[in-house]
């Protein structure tokens, strides 16, 4: 006890400090619970076709959306209006199931990070005819979270695939759809390994280069990866980020008349 304190004043001093503590545990707990709020909401969104309107106020304004394979959308709008022309143009149908939902904050309070699984049932396009196809889609979801005005938004998302594969197939037959000029490649690939993609098309073992190209001038590219795993490799050939995937593919359209906006200007 401190000189001069008495039991009754060293007694309230402990009780203010479990009050501080209590409170402020309860704030953490309330915040996890917003966050966890906020994930559920985002699945909901997706669940009717990746709605803009209701997808856009969960996003910062500069907020970063990314998947390998379906590229980097870029601030709120973007992230909202990308999400719809996916929904649009590849999963025309989901159903999201978020499982296990990991919180944990900064020291500042005012930001998050998160990690969560995904399971989720879709409807995709078969690569090669087009239609309909019942499909089962896995991964993990790596996010970054800011209290904005009270409430809390998503200001980085990424979204890491483990599969996408044919109901009626299984994943142990058909982890992946195909790679064609539409769609990218999904392929493992090895840390330090040098691999030669196929630039002039020709190849039957593509992504990959045969030789194909020696009765032409365009030689295959040598390319390497900096992490073992799953790599999207460019099948359209349009790709920034050659030989690597960026969503080029997608050609996706931004319907800004959807969020009441006439959208950014197209420079020449």
């Amino acid at each position: 006890m401190a000189r001069g304190m008495t039991a009754d004043s060293a007694g309230a001093e402990v009780l203010r400090a479990e009050i501080a503590a209590l409170r402020s545990e309860v704030e953490r707990l309330s915040a996890k619970d917003a966050i966890t709020d906020l994930v559920t909401t985002y699945a909901r969104c997706c669940d009717v076709g990746n709605d803009p309107v209701l997808l856009r106020p969960l996003f910062t304004d500069d907020a970063t959306w990314h998947c390998d394979g379906f590229g980097t959308f870029e601030g709120g709008d973007g992230c909202a209006l990308g999400l719809k022309a996916v929904a649009g143009e590849k999963i025309w149908w989901s159903l999201h199931n978020m499982i296990s939902v990991q919180v944990t904050f900064d020291p500042s309070g005012e930001e998050a990070t998160g990690f969560w699984y995904l399971w989720e049932a879709a409807t995709l396009p078969d690569e090669h005819t087009n239609e309909p196809t019942a499909t089962w889609i896995a991964g993990t979801y790596d996010a970054r979270f800011r209290k904005v005005d009270g409430g809390w938004l998503f200001s980085k998302v990424v979204l890491k695939l483990n599969m996408a594969s044919p109901i009626d197939k299984g994943w142990v037959k058909k982890r992946w759809p195909d790679g064609t000029r539409k769609q990218p490649h999904f392929v493992t690939l090895e840390a330090g390994e040098t691999y030669y993609w196929c630039k002039c098309g020709k190849s039957k073992t593509q992504p990959f280069c045969d030789g194909s190209h020696a009765s032409g001038k365009v030689e295959p590219v040598p390319f390497r990866v900096e992490t073992s795993g799953v790599h999207p490799v460019c099948g359209c050939r349009y790709s920034k980020t050659k030989p690597l995937c960026d969503g080029s593919h997608l050609n996706l359209k931004y319907d800004w008349s959807l969020l009441g906006k006439d959208g950014p200007e197209i420079k020449a």
